[in-house]
């Protein structure tokens, strides 16, 4: 019986209630209820009821997931190292110790050793592959770089790993909400690609530091051959060949924000993402952003594009000014692409202002990069195997 029937008998009840005389002559015009009438009035009133508890119950599911959100803002905010050690001070603990003296040990004790070190620890090791699937303990048939993806993707902590068939792609304008379609990038690519292995990240004042998870920031007062612990961080532009490392720059003037006319281009389309690319949210992926990505024409499936931590955040990007409303949070940061298998597919760093590149081996200049644009890749010096990279981010006085 439809509703419209259950408001019609609950409407011409009779008044007189079960013992009415009419109905015992069987004369009553009025409806009397009997038991199945009396569960289609519960029902009734249930249905009359449910509205209410419906906008209660939103309410209630409203105030969880802005808590929630909340909550992993101000995790966000937090890099997940507030200060970075130098990794060549004194041993100090057992970890160090052990890491020091391993190699000294029997074979057959070196992986019940290694079993008993963090993710981040065994990757700065640098092992072999064949070492590390044993060292991880990896299921058969895993493979190495989808189940390191899911891990650092779990764990958040600030890593990635990037395999070896990888491409970058930078789009370095500001994107304003409403302007073209909404649903594409232009980009450029940065070409090589990274070196494949596990990477940590420091976020710059307009720009960032990629290097390899194990070695030194170019963008401190550490280096392999030394360190400069009482100098100011942000002047390490003048110390990193004292410290040992050399660079590999490259002038990109045509990605510099102040002209943004990429030589080679195209659109990279953002139709397949779903559901976080809500105007105003932290996941929200637009430009300007750097992109590596790790599977190709992953764009053409369905992906999702989540914010993650920070591994590091220099002293000057954290008093940056934060213009337009936004908070400390909406600055540059890491994200994760994932497809819907739950497989890492591409990392990004975006949220803030357009990136500022310049040279750090020569002398500085007036615009700060933001008209003249150079991409640095930077070694130990006397090795061949890329360390890093940075985008440099504006000049500090």
């Amino acid at each position: 019986m439809s509703i419209h029937g259950c408001v019609s008998i609950y409407n011409t009840l009779c008044r007189n209630g079960p013992g009415c005389h009419f109905l015992a002559m069987g004369r009553c015009w009025f409806r009397h209820l009997n038991e199945v009438d009396d569960k289609m009035v519960e029902l009734f009133e249930l249905l009359a009821r449910l509205p209410e508890r419906i906008d209660r119950l939103q309410g209630i599911i409203s105030k969880h997931q802005k808590e929630k959100e909340k909550q992993r803002r101000l995790i966000l905010n937090k890099p997940v190292h507030q200060e970075l050690k130098c990794t060549h001070e004194s041993i100090t603990n057992d970890v160090t110790y052990l890491l020091s003296n391993v190699s000294q040990l029997p074979p057959e004790l070196h992986l019940a050793i290694l079993h008993h070190f963090d993710l981040e620890t065994v990757l700065g090791l640098d092992l072999p592959y064949n070492l590390l699937h044993k060292v991880l303990q990896l299921p058969r048939g895993e493979k190495l770089g989808s189940w390191l993806g899911r891990q650092l993707l779990e764990q958040d902590l600030g890593i990635l790993y990037v395999p070896g068939e990888n491409t970058m792609f930078l789009a370095n304008y500001h994107q304003e909400d409403g302007d073209g379609d909404g649903h594409s990038l232009k980009v450029s690519d940065l070409s090589p690609g990274l070196t494949p292995g596990a990477y940590k990240v420091r976020i710059l004042q307009n720009g960032f530091d990629l290097v390899r998870v194990g070695c030194d920031f170019l963008s401190t007062q550490c280096g392999p051959v030394k360190c400069f612990h009482t100098a100011k961080t942000e002047h390490w532009a003048s110390s990193f060949m004292c410290r040992g490392f050399s660079l590999q720059t490259e002038t990109r003037t045509d990605l510099a924000p102040g002209i943004w006319e990429p030589k080679h281009s195209c659109h990279l389309p953002l139709g397949q993402g779903q559901g976080d690319r809500l105007r105003g949210s932290v996941d929200e992926l637009k430009a300007p952003v750097f992109v590596i990505s790790l599977q190709e024409e992953w764009w053409t499936r369905q992906w999702s594009h989540r914010r993650g931590r920070n591994y590091s955040v220099d002293s000057v990007a954290q008093g940056q000014e934060v213009n337009d409303g936004a908070s400390e949070e909406e600055l540059l940061g890491l994200g994760v692409v994932t497809n819907m298998q739950g497989e890492v597919v591409a990392y990004t760093i975006s949220g803030g202002p357009v990136f500022a590149a310049y040279d750090p081996a020569e002398e500085p200049h007036s615009d700060e990069g933001w008209y003249n644009f150079s991409v640095s890749r930077y070694l130990y010096t006397g090795q061949i195997e890329q360390a890093g990279l940075i985008i440099t981010g504006s000049q500090n006085d």
